[in-house]
């Protein structure tokens, strides 16, 4: 049924995000073991990657350059990394207006959905919050809205006399003192906005599942349950979008080195032919 069963390998997976950087090992789609570090530090990565013997290592940077520390990975591996991007062949489809802006990671979560759902509302609760629809192994688009944490800052930075609050503490529906209205505001508004979203998701899609990932996807699972929504915490599902992806295009560039080859015999065998003649 998918990509990984075509061809049983273990893949480094590695996600670069804004504040962390995950690495996980799968095995025919199965998870292994993940390991979360701050920098774009390779030490760390060193004895894992001796512990499992990876077959090749595939990664996706939302912003941050990850060159050296890939080829760090890539000598430990002993093969490059691939670096997911916008030219990279995929399994699942992009109806995207402007595909070369879409989030690698976006695209990441996506192909792991299809794995999980057919139909799915994908929300990646992290700086930022993304909740993108992908139905039948295709990306039809999706919001994207600042992060919890964002939001706090934000609220904090641009405003003269707001506090800085954080996530911890008391959410009543309505705040009770500037603390709680802060909270309250945060988090049931980005709760309140999944919830919409998928139940205006569910006009169109009724069989749509709410997959939840990210750095603050226990935080708001429990908060989303109560509005009679629940949602399935998929925490490997940027990493096993990129195995997925990893095996595909490893797939597709095995297929396109055999036409090659093809292509060449016969070319050879059409020459010899006419030098016959």
């Amino acid at each position: 049924m998918t990509d990984a069963a075509d061809k049983c390998m273990r893949v480094l997976t590695i996600d670069i995000g804004n504040t962390a950087v995950k690495g996980s090992v799968f095995e025919n789609g199965i998870l292994i073991e993940s390991i979360l570090v701050e920098d774009l530090d390779a030490r760390p990565f060193f004895p894992f990657i001796d512990r499992y013997r990876p077959g090749g290592a595939i990664c996706c940077s939302v912003g941050r350059d990850p060159g050296a520390f890939l080829d760090e990975i890539g000598e430990c591996v002993g093969k490059p990394v691939m670096r997911l991007s916008h030219e990279t062949p995929l399994p699942i489809g992009v109806e995207y207006a402007t595909p070369s802006t879409l989030g690698l990671d976006r695209i990441a979560a996506a192909a792991g959905a299809s794995l999980v759902a057919e139909e799915a509302l994908v929300v990646d609760a992290g700086t930022a919050v993304t909740l993108d629809i992908v139905v039948r192994n295709r990306f039809l688009g999706g919001n994207i809205s600042p992060g919890m944490r964002l939001r706090f800052r934000s609220l904090n930075r641009f405003t003269s006399r707001l506090p800085l609050v954080s996530a911890t503490g008391d959410i009543p529906t309505f705040g009770y003192d500037t603390e709680t209205a802060i909270r309250a505001g945060v988090v049931n508004g980005i709760v309140s906005e999944i919830v919409s979203a998928y139940k205006e998701a569910r006009k169109r899609y009724p069989r749509i599942r709410l997959l939840l990932t990210g750095g603050d996807a226990d935080f708001l699972a429990p908060h989303i349950c109560r509005y009679g929504v629940k949602p399935v915490t998929a925490y490997s599902l940027v990493g096993k979008g990129l195995e997925r992806i990893y095996l595909h295009a490893d797939k597709t560039d095995s297929l396109r080195t055999a036409a090659d080859i093809n292509s060449d015999n016969n070319n050879a065998k059409y020459k010899s032919l006419q030098s016959d003649i």
